[in-house]
């Protein structure tokens, strides 16, 4: 099967290459060789902003999340997980800027375990 391709209403991406570090990124930047406080820099004017998004990406999987992004929904916060398993798979949940935040850090500190059941596949 040539990726991305669409299992029902669901897409299945390519799984991200190995890279060195952590990349961190939003539509107007993108660092490597990041900090906490980069993390922290980037949610912050994700919560001031509608039009922006994060994405934590990790050297490789971790749990089977290969990264983390999050943007904002109709004032409230989406937050996304890249599982591999055959492909790269997106499942959402929303949550509080609180709980968005410990995912990212969690996600950071290898210590991201997702409870699968609180996340639903991403549809297109």
């Amino acid at each position: 099967m040539g990726l991305p391709a669409k299992k029902g209403k669901e897409v299945v991406f390519e799984k991200v290459k190995p890279q060195q570090g952590f990349t961190l990124e939003n539509q107007e930047k993108k660092m490597r060789d990041i900090k906490g406080a980069d993390i922290k820099g980037y949610l912050e004017e994700l919560f001031l902003s509608s039009d922006e998004f994060v994405i934590l990406t990790a050297p490789e999987a971790q749990n089977s999340v290969r990264y983390v992004q999050a943007c904002t929904q109709d004032g409230e916060i989406e937050v996304e997980l890249g599982i591999e398993r055959e492909g790269t798979h997106l499942y959402y949940k929303m949550c509080s800027q609180e709980e968005c935040s410990r995912i990212f850090f969690d996600f950071y500190g290898n210590t991201f375990v997702p409870k699968m059941e609180e996340y639903s596949p991403v549809e297109f």
